[in-house]
């Protein structure tokens, strides 16, 4: 850490990769090479002159490959690149505070930094009130009565997920990757792309709510649904009570080295005042920190990625430099020995990510467990307790109660194991978040295997 002229402390980056922009397809040497430089190459010459999105989920990796896309140049404000956190606000203080750090390195070198949430919001679609998926930008200090603007860590956003859904999400349908982060970033490219000064107001301008139960449960009934009215509407409460509009919000009171850009590639893709995606429309480069020892989903991404046949989102080229240089996790714990700063959770990434997610598998679950279980009742400066948030299990097991489905009051039909009659986190398997928690760390050999991995970065 080093001081700038006018007393202010500085985060500078320490032995930092070298990336050399190529013409050419060359392997990269493996990264324990330090006298070596790391080949980057646009898979298509008009990549370098597409807007650069970082996708930066707050984890070591990610936070390696933004040091390294930072103090290489590649990131440029001028062209409209921007860096996107997407809080789950399931995550553990210390990555808050991680994401903080990393923030103000990006601004150091002048690239905007914005923190999204997901959030719903009312308005009229076919003459009825209902609410519509969207996102809001907050601050990167904690929400409070003093600070309105601040970001939730409580858990707020993901039960208002859950609550709009009316399920929770499982291995089979992670709609908390989808809808919190991968959609939310979209929603904002949309804006952030279109050249304004601010995202505009959604909602309407009433004092109080204007969807009815009647509506409500006549619209679910009209889209087939079968849950029962009073399950319904005890599980869209919450999403109910949350801010029915979004106010306009200037990109410059969450982002003070917000600066207008002006990006020739963009012209005419704006309409209504939002950019527009699909052929002919906005194009941009997205940068993924999955490293080369995450092989399953680097593959998945890459099937994803823009172009014919593909998956994707449209105008979305990924790119993965981490992988593509042969990092692997003890590389990116190596090289935040090197630095001033550092996440500190247990390098091994047990309490990364949303901190009791469902994907780690049971035996990393008791881990995190055993770790997080004492530790609720601990105050931690700028937050409070951790209690009943989720860096506790108690909130992910009332999420599970309120918002699995319990088949048996859906009068639906079991199909898989006989011996469970509610789809949870954990999908049919008949594990859930309470009986890890009434395990004490005994093995469950039942649920043993790890899950699916987590795509949260994706």
């Amino acid at each position: 850490m080093t001081q700038d002229t006018n007393g202010v402390s500085r985060l500078v980056p320490q032995a930092v990769p070298r990336l050399v922009l190529s013409d050419k397809v060359r392997k990269s040497p493996t990264l324990h090479d330090p006298a070596t430089e790391y080949q980057f190459r646009y898979r298509a010459k008009s990549h370098a002159e597409l807007p650069h999105v970082v996708k930066f989920s707050g984890g070591r990796s990610s936070g390696m490959l933004l040091l390294v896309l930072l103090d290489n140049n590649i990131l440029r404000p001028d062209r409209g690149d921007v860096i996107v956190f997407n809080n789950t606000s399931a995550e553990h203080p210390s990555t808050y505070r991680f994401v903080q750090d990393c923030m103000r390195v990006s601004r150091q070198y002048g690239i905007p930094f914005f923190w999204t949430e997901y959030q719903t919001y009312e308005d009229a679609r076919k003459g009825e009130w209902t609410r519509l998926p969207s996102y809001r930008l907050v601050n990167c200090r904690p929400r409070s009565e003093d600070n309105p603007d601040g970001f939730h860590w409580r858990g707020e956003v993901f039960q208002e997920l859950l609550s709009y859904a009316g399920y929770v999400p499982n291995v089979f349908s992670r709609i908390c990757t989808q809808s919190m982060k991968l959609e939310a970033t979209r929603r904002f490219l949309s804006d952030w792309l279109a050249g304004k000064e601010a995202i505009p107001r959604l909602g309407h301008y009433g004092s109080k709510s204007r969807i009815d139960d009647d509506t409500l449960y006549k619209r679910h009934k009209k889209n087939q649904g079968e849950v029962p009215r009073s399950i319904l509407l005890k599980k869209r409460a919450y999403s109910r009570s949350r801010p029915h509009s979004r106010p306009q919000q200037q990109y410059s009171d969450f982002c003070p080295s917000w600066s207008p850009f002006s990006n020739p590639v963009l012209d005419g893709k704006a309409y209504g005042g939002r950019a527009w995606f699909g052929k002919g429309g906005v194009e941009y480069v997205a940068f993924v920190g999955l490293r080369m020892d995450e092989g399953l989903r680097v593959s998945r991404v890459l099937a994803r990625n823009s172009g014919p046949g593909s998956s994707g989102y449209e105008g979305e080229h990924v790119y993965m430099p981490l992988a593509d240089m042969a990092v692997a996790r003890d590389d990116v714990n190596h090289f935040w020995e090197k630095q001033h700063w550092d996440l500190s959770l247990p390098s091994e990434g047990s309490l990364s990510n949303c901190v009791y997610c469902f994907l780690k598998g049971v035996s990393n679950l008791q881990e995190v467990h055993g770790l997080m279980h004492a530790a609720r009742e601990e105050e931690v400066a700028d937050f409070g307790s951790m209690r009943d948030t989720p860096s506790d299990i108690d909130w992910w097991i009332r999420m599970e109660e309120m918002y699995g489905r319990d088949l048996q009051a859906e009068r639906r039909k079991i199909t898989g194991n006989p011996e469970s009659t509610t789809i949870g986190f954990f999908g049919t398997t008949g594990l859930s978040y309470k009986r890890l928690h009434e395990s004490n760390g005994k093995a469950l050999p039942r649920y043993s295997q790890s899950l699916l991995p987590c795509d949260c970065t994706e």
